[in-house]
């Protein structure tokens, strides 16, 4: 009988034991799920489908200029709204919509602005430039396969500029710069400021009487600062005193043409003179330069048809005289200038005067925020699809 006892209680232990064995158990595996579950999103968080989220995006804004094919970690969306530039760039793993600054190499920021802002002073004016460094504003980065567009909004500038600034940038000028796949091209070139428009308005400006040893340096500076280009119409003896000016001009890519060797009237000069001063002009020029004249300016802008039948070179004149000589007072000159210019214009101004420096430095912004290109005179005869000719006389080149 006791043996039956004892035997029954342990039956029951067993019972006991394993019924607390199932209950921890069970218990453990709910436990083990709930903790993986806390620790891995792809149980809990939705995966995103980036294309989906693209072709949303899309949909929402309605003139896709541009989107990328080549890049793999994401895409580039660009779009036009109200006449500005809006861009997506979607990371192609997470959906996440990036900064143009999470696709350049963080140790290479400084680079990268250097090289930006040593493209913009390739292209623009000086006070251009200052303003988009002076002043605050929006960029907006259109990213291409192959290079990057950056558009300047609501920045300051002075003489009243409304034209929208972009800049072009190639990667091969940033390739070192760029944490993303991105083609390099074998052939491009960079904005130059100096590489002219047909499509543009253009004036011709003109420095007579020079070089001057004293102001030479300081035309050539404000003419490059606002990427202008200009006819030096030289006199010899000038040239002659200062060989280095006349030099400079040449290298600058400015013009030079010749203003007779002792500042003659040639209308009222022997031919046989005429033709012995301009020969002597162009004689020393070609020492100095290796090159050859193309153009004579007759002092006073006197001559006749002897003139014109016997210099076998082209006579340019001018149809908007600043009279900077006579009055030597910048607003003057510079209010001269801007009531009167119109395309094609040839502007007749001296190199010996402060003033007329003065004015040159606000002539040149002012003419370049009206939508200007200031020009040499051929390169304003090119521009016009224009041919000078020797023996004929040019004062302007309108449409």
């Amino acid at each position: 009988m006791k043996y039956r006892v004892l035997k029954i209680i342990f039956l029951v232990l067993i019972v006991i034991s394993f019924v607390i064995a199932t209950i921890f158990l069970v218990t453990g595996l709910n436990m083990s799920e709930e903790k993986s579950g806390a620790d891995d999103p792809a149980i809990n968080i939705p995966s995103i489908n980036v294309e989906e989220l693209i072709e949303n995006i899309k949909s929402k804004n309605a003139s896709l200029l541009y989107e990328s094919t080549a890049i793999k970690e994401f895409t580039s969306l660009v779009f036009s709204e109200n006449d500005r530039i809006k861009s997506y760039l979607i990371d192609l793993n997470t959906g996440e919509e990036l900064s143009f600054l999470d696709v350049i190499k963080e140790d290479k920021l400084k680079d990268f602005e250097a090289r930006e802002l040593e493209l913009l002073n390739l292209k623009y004016p000086t006070f251009i430039v200052e303003g988009l460094t002076n002043s605050s504003g929006n960029k907006v980065y259109y990213v291409k396969d192959n290079e990057l567009t950056i558009y300047y909004y609501d920045y300051t500038f002075a003489y009243d500029y409304k034209d929208i600034i972009s800049l072009n940038i190639n990667y091969n000028e940033i390739h070192d710069c760029l944490n993303f796949t991105h083609i390099l091209d074998e052939n491009y070139t960079n904005e130059d400021g100096f590489n002219y428009s047909k499509d543009k308005k253009s004036v011709a400006i003109t420095f007579d009487d020079g070089p001057s040893s004293k102001y030479n340096k300081e035309f050539l500076k404000v003419l490059a600062e606002n990427k202008a280009r200009a006819t030096f119409f030289m006199v010899g003896s000038m040239m002659n005193s200062c060989q280095k000016c006349v030099l400079d001009t040449y290298n600058s890519g400015n013009e030079i043409g010749s203003h007779t060797y002792n500042h003659i009237n040639i209308k009222n000069s022997s031919i046989e003179l005429v033709n012995s001063n301009i020969k002597k002009t162009t004689d020393l020029f070609y020492s100095i330069t290796k090159d050859h004249i193309k153009y004579v300016r007759p002092p006073y802008g006197a001559y006749n048809k002897t003139n014109l039948q016997n210099i076998n070179y082209a006579l340019i004149l001018w149809n908007l005289d600043t009279e900077d000589w006579r009055y030597k007072d910048v607003d003057k000159i510079v209010d001269t200038v801007m009531n009167n210019v119109k395309d094609g214009s040839i502007i007749l101004m001296h190199e010996l005067y402060e003033t007329s420096l003065e004015a040159l430095k606000i002539i040149l912004p002012k003419l370049y925020a009206e939508g200007y290109q200031v020009v040499s005179v051929g390169k304003l005869a090119e521009l016009k699809g224009r041919t000078i000719e020797a023996h004929h006389a040019y004062g302007s080149f309108k449409n």
